[in-house]
């Protein structure tokens, strides 16, 4: 597949799927001593293909860069299992778009250390540590091998496919923190 930039900084389009970086907000305060800050971050999905495609909402993750330039290693830890829902897997038919906010927080780690923990692949914690009052680049990462996805219900499973496969990371949007 081509990549093909558009004239948005925060989106890029991959045969026909226009994926963009979505921030609530671009500068955030950074929380006083124990308290937490919420923060929304996302994608945006427009599907400017002919081909409807399914998406596995809780695969986008984010991936965040230092003031330095570098990326900040996340750790992945996991508090419970959740199974997948369908509202985890929407259709976007053609000419249509899909908005998915991750809900993620500023919170004090320990006394020396602000991190950002959010909830991402089915029950799993993410975490980014080491924040201070500057400037980061956050966007979202996005891999799918797989066409299909089989769900276990009840009474049996169900295989749901349509699935666009690939890897996309849309383009850096800038986070000021204070």
């Amino acid at each position: 597949m081509t990549l093909e930039k558009s004239n948005n900084s925060s989106g890029i389009e991959v045969g026909g799927i226009y994926f963009e970086t979505l921030m609530s907000e671009r500068k955030y305060n950074l929380p006083i001593f124990w308290e937490e800050t919420p923060i929304k971050f996302g994608v945006r999905i427009t599907n400017n293909s002919s081909t409807t495609y399914r998406f596995e909402l809780p695969h986008f993750v984010p991936e965040i860069l230092n003031p330095h330039g570098k990326p900040m290693e996340p750790s992945f830890r996991r508090n419970a299992t959740r199974t997948v829902e369908e509202s985890d897997i929407p259709l976007i038919i053609s000419g249509e778009s899909l908005e998915h906010w991750m809900d993620a927080k500023f919170k004090w780690y320990n006394k020396n250390c602000i991190e950002l923990t959010g909830y991402a692949l089915y029950g799993g914690i993410l975490s980014f540590y080491n924040f201070k009052p500057t400037k980061y680049q956050i966007r979202m990462k996005y891999v799918k091998d797989s066409p299909t996805l089989k769900l276990p219900f009840s009474r049996g499973s169900t295989k749901y496919g349509g699935f666009w496969t690939g890897q996309i990371a849309t383009n850096f949007v800038n986070l000021r923190l204070r």
